[in-house]
């Protein structure tokens, strides 16, 4: 049985959002051989908070369906932009972080992690399941909500297995983060 593949890249998927990633800074040196060296700092820091106009883009794999067909684009289509909406003009705090320190006073959420601290109205905070807001985990989760609808739904293309489903999340021009879904084990 041959397997097709539908690539879905509208400018309906994209969000804008703000986040900050967690990371240890990295220093490039010339070493005495005339090569680069990378040295990894011993500390974490907390990146200033920025927005990115995120666009996604959706590959699914499959059999054609008795209409000849992997998916419905249009059905798939509304999906995704539904999750993504939840999204869009949001503060996405990865809830999960070690590090981070929430406190909820309606209307206001004080947020500090390491030596930052924000202070936000609630309704534009998205707490995230993950423990760094990178791109990366960013992709994962909206891919993992994705294949939750099609499962609930029952609309996944058959035969179902794991790497049907591909999601690159580009966070600037150039830089994308790809992730492939595999199940829960």
């Amino acid at each position: 049985m041959s397997r097709f593949s539908v690539i879905i890249d509208r400018d309906t998927f994209r969000f804008s959002a703000l986040h900050w990633v967690k990371y240890n800074p990295t220093v490039i040196d010339q070493d005495h051989a005339g090569g680069l060296s990378v040295r990894r700092e011993n500390i974490t820091i907390v990146e200033p908070i920025h927005e990115h106009t995120f666009r996604v883009r959706l590959e699914i794999t499959g059999g054609l369906n008795e209409f000849g067909c992997v998916v419905d684009f249009v059905l798939v289509e509304q999906m995704m932009v539904k999750i993504l909406r939840q999204y869009e003009h949001k503060i996405l705090i990865p809830a999960n972080d070690p590090d981070l320190i929430l406190r909820e006073k309606d209307p206001q959420v004080k947020i500090g992690v390491l030596h930052r601290e924000w202070e936000f109205p609630i309704k534009d905070v998205k707490l995230l399941p993950v423990k760094n807001a990178s791109t990366e985990s960013i992709a994962g989760m909206i891919l993992a909500e994705f294949v939750a609808v099609m499962q609930k739904n029952n609309i996944l293309p058959q035969p179902f297995s794991d790497d049907q489903f591909i999601l690159t999340l580009e966070e600037d021009i150039g830089m994308y983060a790809r992730v492939a879904y595999r199940a829960a084990k």
